[in-house]
Order: C-alpha cells, then sequence, then structure tokens
C-alpha cells in the first residue's frame, strides 16, 4: 500500500504522539495537541511547529524530548514556550494531509474540511508568537537541510543565529505564494513577526532530522532568553555567526501531461545543467533551461497512462543563487 510504513516506524511513531499528548499541557489556548509553558521571566513567545505535514514526522523525537525536558526542569526558558503537533491525524495514516493541505490553510475560511478547521484551531497561538519555527521534511532525499521562505530581514537574523542549515531558499517578500492559500509561516510574518520554515531531511525518522530539530529549539531559547537579559536585539546574536547562502526559484517546469516523466533517482540540491535533459527515456522531454539545483523533483503514483490525477502543478523546481544579497535586492529601512 501507498501510504503503509514499516510496523517498527509505525509503533515509534504512535508511542511518541501518545508521550506528547500525556505530557501536553495547552494554556490557554484551546487547540490539542499543543503543549505550552511560561517561564514568567519576560514575555516573547517561541513558537514550535511539527508535523504540518502528517508524514514528515523527523522532528517529533526532538518535539517530546523538548516537552518533557521542560516539563522536568532540565530545560528553563525565561519566556513563553508552545509546541503543537499540526496534523496528527494525517501522521497515523501516513498521509501528508486528510482533505487539503495544511500548510496553504493558515487563512480565514468557513471551509470544514479537517485541515481547514485545524488551521483555524492553530491560528490563535501563531497570532500571539514573536518567533516561529516550522519543522518540515522533502518527499525526497535532500542533499542538505534548508530555510525556505519569502524574504524578511527579522527572519534573517534569527536564521543566521540558530544556524540550522547553511542555505536559504527566498523570494521577493511582495510575491505572495497564493491568493488563495497561505502557509503558516507567511501567517506570522504577514503579522509583523518572525516565521521561519527548516527542511530538516528526506522524510521519516533520522539522526539527522532528530539532531537539527533539537539543536533549533534550543538555540532559539537560548537567543529569546538572551535577548530579554539584554543582548541587543538578535541582529548583534547573528552578527557573529556565518551568512547563509541565498538561493530562488527560476524555473518550475510545468507537470504539463500525465505521460512526463522524470528519470529516476533525482534527488533535491541535485547539480544540474543548462540543457540536461531530465526525462525518463521514452517519455516527452524535459531540458533544464539553465544550470542550478534542482527542489522538489515529482514522483507521483502511475499507472499505465500515466501520472494519476490530481498531478502537482510541477514537476520540478530550479534554483540558482541570488543576483545580490537580498539585503540589497530587498531592504527592509528599519534595519539600517
Amino acid at each position: 500500500m501507498i501510504n503503509s510504513f514499516p510496523t517498527n516506524t509505525r509503533e515509534r511513531l504512535f508511542g511518541l504522539l501518545e508521550r506528547f499528548r500525556a505530557r501536553a499541557q495547552p494554556g490557554p489556548f484551546e487547540a490539542d495537541w499543543v503543549h505550552t509553558m511560561d517561564g514568567g521571566k519576560h514575555g516573547t513567545h517561541v513558537v514550535f511547529g511539527a508535523m504540518i505535514h502528517g508524514n514528515e514526522f523527523g522532528s517529533l523525537p526532538a518535539v517530546v524530548r523538548l516537552v518533557e525536558a521542560l516539563r522536568d526542569g532540565q530545560l528553563r526558558f525565561g519566556g513563553r514556550v508552545t509546541v503543537f503537533i499540526g496534523n496528527p491525524n494525517a501522521a497515523r495514516e501516513n498521509q501528508r494531509f486528510l482533505e487539503a493541505d495544511l500548510n496553504r490553510v493558515f487563512l480565514p475560511s468557513d471551509q470544514t474540511t479537517h485541515e481547514h478547521r485545524r488551521a483555524q484551531a492553530l491560528m490563535p497561538i501563531l497570532d500571539t508568537a514573536d518567533v516561529f519555527v516550522d519543522f518540515h521534511q522533502t518527499i525526497l532525499e535532500t542533499r542538505q537541510p534548508f530555510y525556505i521562505n519569502p524574504w524578511h530581514t527579522n527572519g534573517w537574523h534569527w536564521a543566521r543565529a540558530l544556524a540550522s542549515a547553511q542555505v536559504w531558499v527566498t523570494r521577493d517578500p511582495r510575491l505572495q505564494f497564493s491568493a488563495s492559500a497561505r502557509c503558516s509561516d507567511e501567517y506570522v510574518v504577514q503579522r509583523g513577526q518572525t516565521g521561519l520554515t527548516v527542511e530538516l531531511s528526506q522524510k521519516g525518522f533520522s539522526e539527522q532530522a532528530e539532531r537539527i530539530c533539537w539543536r533549533t529549539m534550543c538555540t532559539a531559547l537560548e537567543c529569546a532568553d538572551a535577548i530579554a537579559a539584554g543582548t541587543n536585539g538578535i541582529r548583534n546574536i547573528a552578527i557573529g555567526k556565518p551568512d547563509l547562502h541565498f538561493l530562488t526559484t527560476t524555473h518550475s517546469e510545468a507537470f504539463a501531461s500525465p505521460a512526463h516523466h522524470l528519470k529516476p533517482g533525482l534527488v533535491n540540491f541535485q547539480p544540474v545543467v543548462a540543457g540536461e535533459t531530465l526525462h525518463r527515456d521514452g517519455t516527452p522531454t524535459l531540458r533544464v533551461p539553465s544550470a542550478g539545483v534542482l527542489l522538489f523533483p515529482k514522483y507521483p503514483p502511475r499507472d499505465k497512462d500515466g501520472a494519476l490525477s490530481p498531478r502537482p502543478k510541477d514537476i520540478y523546481r530550479l534554483v540558482t543563487p541570488l543576483s545580490a544579497h537580498p539585503t540589497e535586492l530587498w531592504p527592509d529601512p528599519d534595519d539600517g
């Protein structure tokens, strides 16, 4: 079955979900699968999101570890920290979502799908977030972890300070993902706060995903405490860390027909050269327009007639380095 997973993976996933549920304290929030604690020393609210896509559960071991460390007093934070599990129902089915992509519906809506209702329950948490970090994973292998967000200057300082990845795939902040869709990080950024998405690894449990997630959360809490104690803002913390490499999407290849098919073995951040062919033998030509690296190559389920409907909008994306640093392309007058 497409959505089946090994018994040991299922047992570990279900066990971790139950550990989270048993220890979670929602505090003032009405949503379930939420844990929040307030250290009472300063007002900064740091929020971490896990498993907004249900089958991207590699962050869960670190998230459960954080909840237990906070509850047991092994880890302390002076402000408020909230952790939520985005779509545990989809996780139990090893699916990305049940009815609608949760990471596209963080906007006012009266639709009644499971994911629309879940987004409405989580939005009050995001409304109070000063810093939000959302943990995701790629469907296929990725050669490195990466941030993926529209550009915002304060997000750059936080991303640099957290050092979760060395690369940020970004875009002009004036270009909205979609008029009818909104990701969780965009929801927070459009409120004027910091929202970041970290792609940890290929989906599933892995040492890499757990390690990066844990380190990111601990560093975020340390930074928030340091700022509250008198450090002159996240910018001063970020200055001491290496800068990121910035890429942007320069081409999205439309999934033009069910017959289109990528050749086997393509992965995220695989380098390609101009004119390189990416199609499987005997299928319509797919030729790379310029040099860069691949992002989100797609291999959807197929039958004898080709890719099953609904097909993804694009079959791959090509990302290339920005022509200049984002601070030059999209300067923030308040960051002078």
